[in-house]
């Protein structure tokens, strides 16, 4: 029963082409033989072609003058209908007074005043701060001074520069066994490990607070605040 559904289906959709002559010999050959055989597709057929001789017979109607024009400015007036419902007000209504030529001057103008003042009145009050230095300045140097153990190499890794073992690298020039080395942070909190000998992580030893990695050991805690050294 599944089988005849499934087969029934496909050929409803080849009836209309049946009817309009369109299919392929080997295609109308296949429908043919399935309508000796399927009452269903037989009362299908009819019915399509019953509609079909219904429409034949319908007068034909012309459109009236400037039709697509028109349909299209019914579309145009829709859509914007559509956009004004979606756009607020008050963008609108902006929009349409900077398309006035009287108020976009006067807009350009106040915005150059506004820009003018917000300039004048940064460099009155913050004269050392420049663009591109207010990143800086908010930046802290921290020093980290490692002893007590026994390396040939040690980097600080962190949550400040992705826990990359490399990237900041302790020194001990002198080979007393203290390992220093400094880095610029912002005020935040952050933890960090170091790295010894680029493989062996060990939890600084004179961190005076500590947090749990998540893998049996502990993060040294960095607080850092706009007075930190």
């Amino acid at each position: 029963m599944v089988i005849k559904q499934m087969k029934c289906k496909k050929i409803k959709k080849l009836l209309q082409l049946y009817i309009d002559n369109t299919l392929t010999f080997g295609e109308k050959q296949i429908v043919e033989k399935h309508l000796e055989k399927c009452s269903e597709c037989q009362t299908e057929l009819k019915s399509l072609s019953a509609m079909v001789r219904h429409i034949k017979f319908l007068p034909e109607v012309s459109t009236p003058p400037n039709f697509t024009e028109k349909l299209m400015s019914n579309i145009s007036q829709i859509e914007e209908k559509e956009r004004e419902r979606i756009i607020p007000s008050w963008q609108i209504s902006l929009k349409n007074l900077w398309n006035a030529p009287k108020y976009r001057y006067g807009f350009a103008a106040a915005l150059t005043a506004a820009v003018f003042c917000f300039f004048a009145f940064t460099f009155l009050f913050h004269p050392s701060v420049l663009p591109g230095q207010r990143e800086t300045l908010v930046q802290v140097e921290v020093t980290f001074t490692i002893s007590g153990i026994e390396a040939k190499s040690i980097a600080v890794a962190g949550d400040f520069n992705g826990w990359n073992t490399s990237a900041n690298q302790l020194e001990d020039p002198d080979g007393d066994g203290i390992w220093t080395g400094k880095i610029n942070l912002k005020p935040g909190r952050y933890e960090y490990m170091l790295v010894v000998d680029d493989a062996k992580w060990v939890t600084d030893p004179n961190a005076k607070v500590y947090a749990d990695d998540g893998f049996g050991s502990k993060n040294a805690v960095l607080f850092i605040n706009n007075n930190s050294g």
